[in-house]
């Protein structure tokens, strides 16, 4: 599918759905709009579920890596620290 629907603006967007949604209403039993109704909304519902999820999914990935980042760079400030005492303890050490 090209992706001329996500290039509409929000306004026309909305507006084209509520058309289509009058549209069908008057050539449609009760039921039937019922039906198609549920139908869409499934569908909706169906879409934003997965990407809530795919959201979740991604989002742990980033926090876990940057966990291991904040592990790894709480080592190199800890190896910095050791290096600069060693230096002060020289400095100090030869006065």
């Amino acid at each position: 599918m090209e992706r001329i629907v996500f290039n509409v603006g929000p306004y026309s967007f909305t507006t084209s759905a509520f058309l289509i949604g009058l549209i069908l209403s008057q050539k449609l039993s009760l039921e039937e709009q019922d039906s198609i109704g549920n139908w869409l909304q499934l569908v909706g519902l169906t879409m934003q579920t997965y990407a809530s999820q795919q959201i979740t999914i991604d989002a742990s990935k980033i926090d876990n890596k940057d966990k291991s980042n904040d592990s790894s760079d709480i080592e190199k400030l800890k190896k910095t620290i050791k290096d600069i005492e060693e230096e002060l303890d020289k400095i100090y050490c030869d006065k």
